[in-house]
């Protein structure tokens, strides 16, 4: 069930930021509850490399297309071993968002963003 709810939240909010209908303002209100949570770092299955990849990518305010990918699938590893945390929800929306946003960049890079937004 959780696998399902993860999927779904990733194209819904990946869709509305592609459309420009969420803003990486909006991303930037979650990274205060992420960064808290991510000092549970001490007793997990991610390895310390992973959470201070974490912190580096919500250090920045634009991220790659590979990037954003990779914070996701940290952001699915942390809501694998804390999806009962709403931080860690928190995280994977934020790492959503930023998906959709690189898409965006990139579909624009490439002349195929219909509509300008």
């Amino acid at each position: 069930m959780a696998e399902a709810s993860r999927a779904y939240q990733e194209f819904f909010i990946e869709y509305l930021s592609v459309k420009g209908l969420l803003r990486l303002s909006e991303a930037s209100m979650l990274k205060g509850e992420i960064e808290r949570f991510t000092r549970l770092s001490t007793m997990n299955p991610l390895t310390k490399e992973e959470w201070e990849k974490i912190r580096r990518y919500l250090e920045k305010d634009e991220l790659t297309l590979e990037e954003a990918l990779e914070l996701r699938r940290l952001a699915r590893k942390v809501t694998d071993e804390y999806g009962d945390r709403i931080e860690a929800w928190k995280l994977h929306i934020y790492a959503s968002i930023m998906v959709g946003w690189a898409l965006r960049r990139k579909l624009e890079e490439e002349g195929k963003l219909e509509g300008g937004g």
